[in-house]
């Protein structure tokens, strides 16, 4: 899943060795902004890309984090051109 945010690009990558893990790659600014430097590390030098292994809880205050950052205010123009649950009855 490939994520954009005011905190960087990010994508993130469930392990195939370890269905609980998951990796998420970023630039090393973008890493170390939210996770200790330590734990971050290179994957490919020629694209500057870097890497951080983390459990599903740890990505979720992750995924968390970045909601919470998102700035609505460039949402202003923002318009839904049909309601989505139009014809449903609710119950």
């Amino acid at each position: 899943m490939k994520i954009s945010s005011v905190l960087g690009d990010f994508k993130v990558i469930q392990t195939i060795k370890n269905r609980d893990e998951l990796l998420v790659l970023g630039s090393w600014k973008n890493l170390v902004r939210i996770f200790d430097s330590s734990r971050t590390f290179l994957v490919n030098k020629n694209e500057s890309l870097f890497g951080i292994y983390l459990c599903k809880q740890e990505c979720a205050e992750f995924m968390n984090k970045i909601i919470q950052d998102i700035d609505y205010h460039e949402w202003e123009d923002f318009k839904i051109d049909k309601p989505i649950f139009n014809n449903q009855i609710q119950a």
